[in-house]
């Protein structure tokens, strides 16, 4: 369970373009009024925010029905529980209050099926938004391009996780007597595994982008190869310094560098600026498109 929403922590922390010349020119291209679509692509994922908590919610509701004899001081603990989890589920508001008690009432199965949901639910927003809000050059207007976009689709939907269905696991009661710490040892030890939670995600954070070095200049390699090879009546010497620029994107990848170091020292961002800014926001889009997918696959695995 807390790896689940660790994965969205992850993803949500860690998954933001660098700073280049590239960017000011999809910006250029785009116009700052069209860039309100990341806007929207953020707003829709934020659909996520609350399912885990309504399935968590309904099961304790029907454990707390399952489970007689309850002392009423205890039923009031669950009740309150599942009135937090409530409150998320319909404001798509994150708990504040970092409660972690109502864990105690679900058993091991309970928590694998719940997680197996919660990640098939994330992963079909996620899809959903891509097609109505994803990739940059959908702004572009009809005839665009969108081969591409319309391949990480395809990915998307053949990585979906399987779902165990909360319903195929045997209900049984509550635990008898869940409260039995002090509330300042409970404050205490929330602390402990807030605390622990942060340094688990730094962690994997620094794991999961140490998996995404290089990969912009690579894919601004792939670019620039492309763009070569359609380009039939290049001089010898044009050609010649066509795949300088090349392998130096190339060298750049193989370093694990963010940027691409320019053959000319005077112009830093000569390489990148072989390329239109069309082709430069497809570059960006699909460096987005391949680190997240890193990302979320990294941020998933233990």
């Amino acid at each position: 369970m807390k790896k689940a929403a660790s994965v969205l922590i992850l993803i949500s922390f860690l998954i933001t373009l660098p700073q280049s010349s590239a960017q000011a020119s999809l910006s250029a291209s785009l116009g700052a009024t069209k860039l309100d679509g990341l806007e929207k692509f953020t707003n829709c994922q934020d659909e996520a925010i609350g399912y885990r908590e309504g399935i968590i919610a309904d099961r304790l509701e029907t454990k707390l029905g399952n489970t007689p004899n309850l002392p009423m001081d205890e039923r009031r603990v669950w009740l309150n529980d599942i009135a937090i989890l409530r409150q998320v589920q319909q404001t798509r508001q994150p708990d504040r209050t970092n409660n972690q008690h109502y864990l105690q009432g679900l058993t091991g199965p309970e928590q694998q099926a719940i997680n197996s949901m919660f990640i098939r639910n994330m992963q079909e927003i996620n899809l959903k938004c891509e097609q109505q809000h994803g990739g940059v050059l959908r702004f572009n207007g009809a005839g665009t391009d969108m081969t591409n976009q319309y391949r990480y689709e395809d990915e998307l939907r053949s990585k979906m996780g399987q779902v165990i269905d909360i319903n195929t696991i045997p209900i049984e009661p509550l635990p008898l007597k869940p409260v039995e710490k002090t509330p300042e040892e409970m404050a205490a030890q929330r602390q402990a595994d807030k605390d622990a939670m942060r340094q688990a995600t730094g962690k994997k954070a620094q794991e999961c982008m140490a998996l995404t070095a290089g990969l912009r200049p690579k894919v601004i390699a792939q670019m620039l190869q492309k763009k070569l090879d359609a380009s039939p009546n290049l001089s010898a010497k044009e050609r010649a310094e066509f795949q300088a620029d090349i392998m130096a994107a190339y060298a750049a990848a193989g370093q694990g560098l963010q940027q691409v170091l320019s053959t000319d020292p005077m112009n830093p961002y000569k390489i990148e600026q072989r390329l239109s800014a069309e082709e430069q926001a497809e570059v960006n889009t699909q460096y987005t498109q391949q680190m997240t997918q890193t990302m979320m696959s990294c941020a998933g695995s233990r």
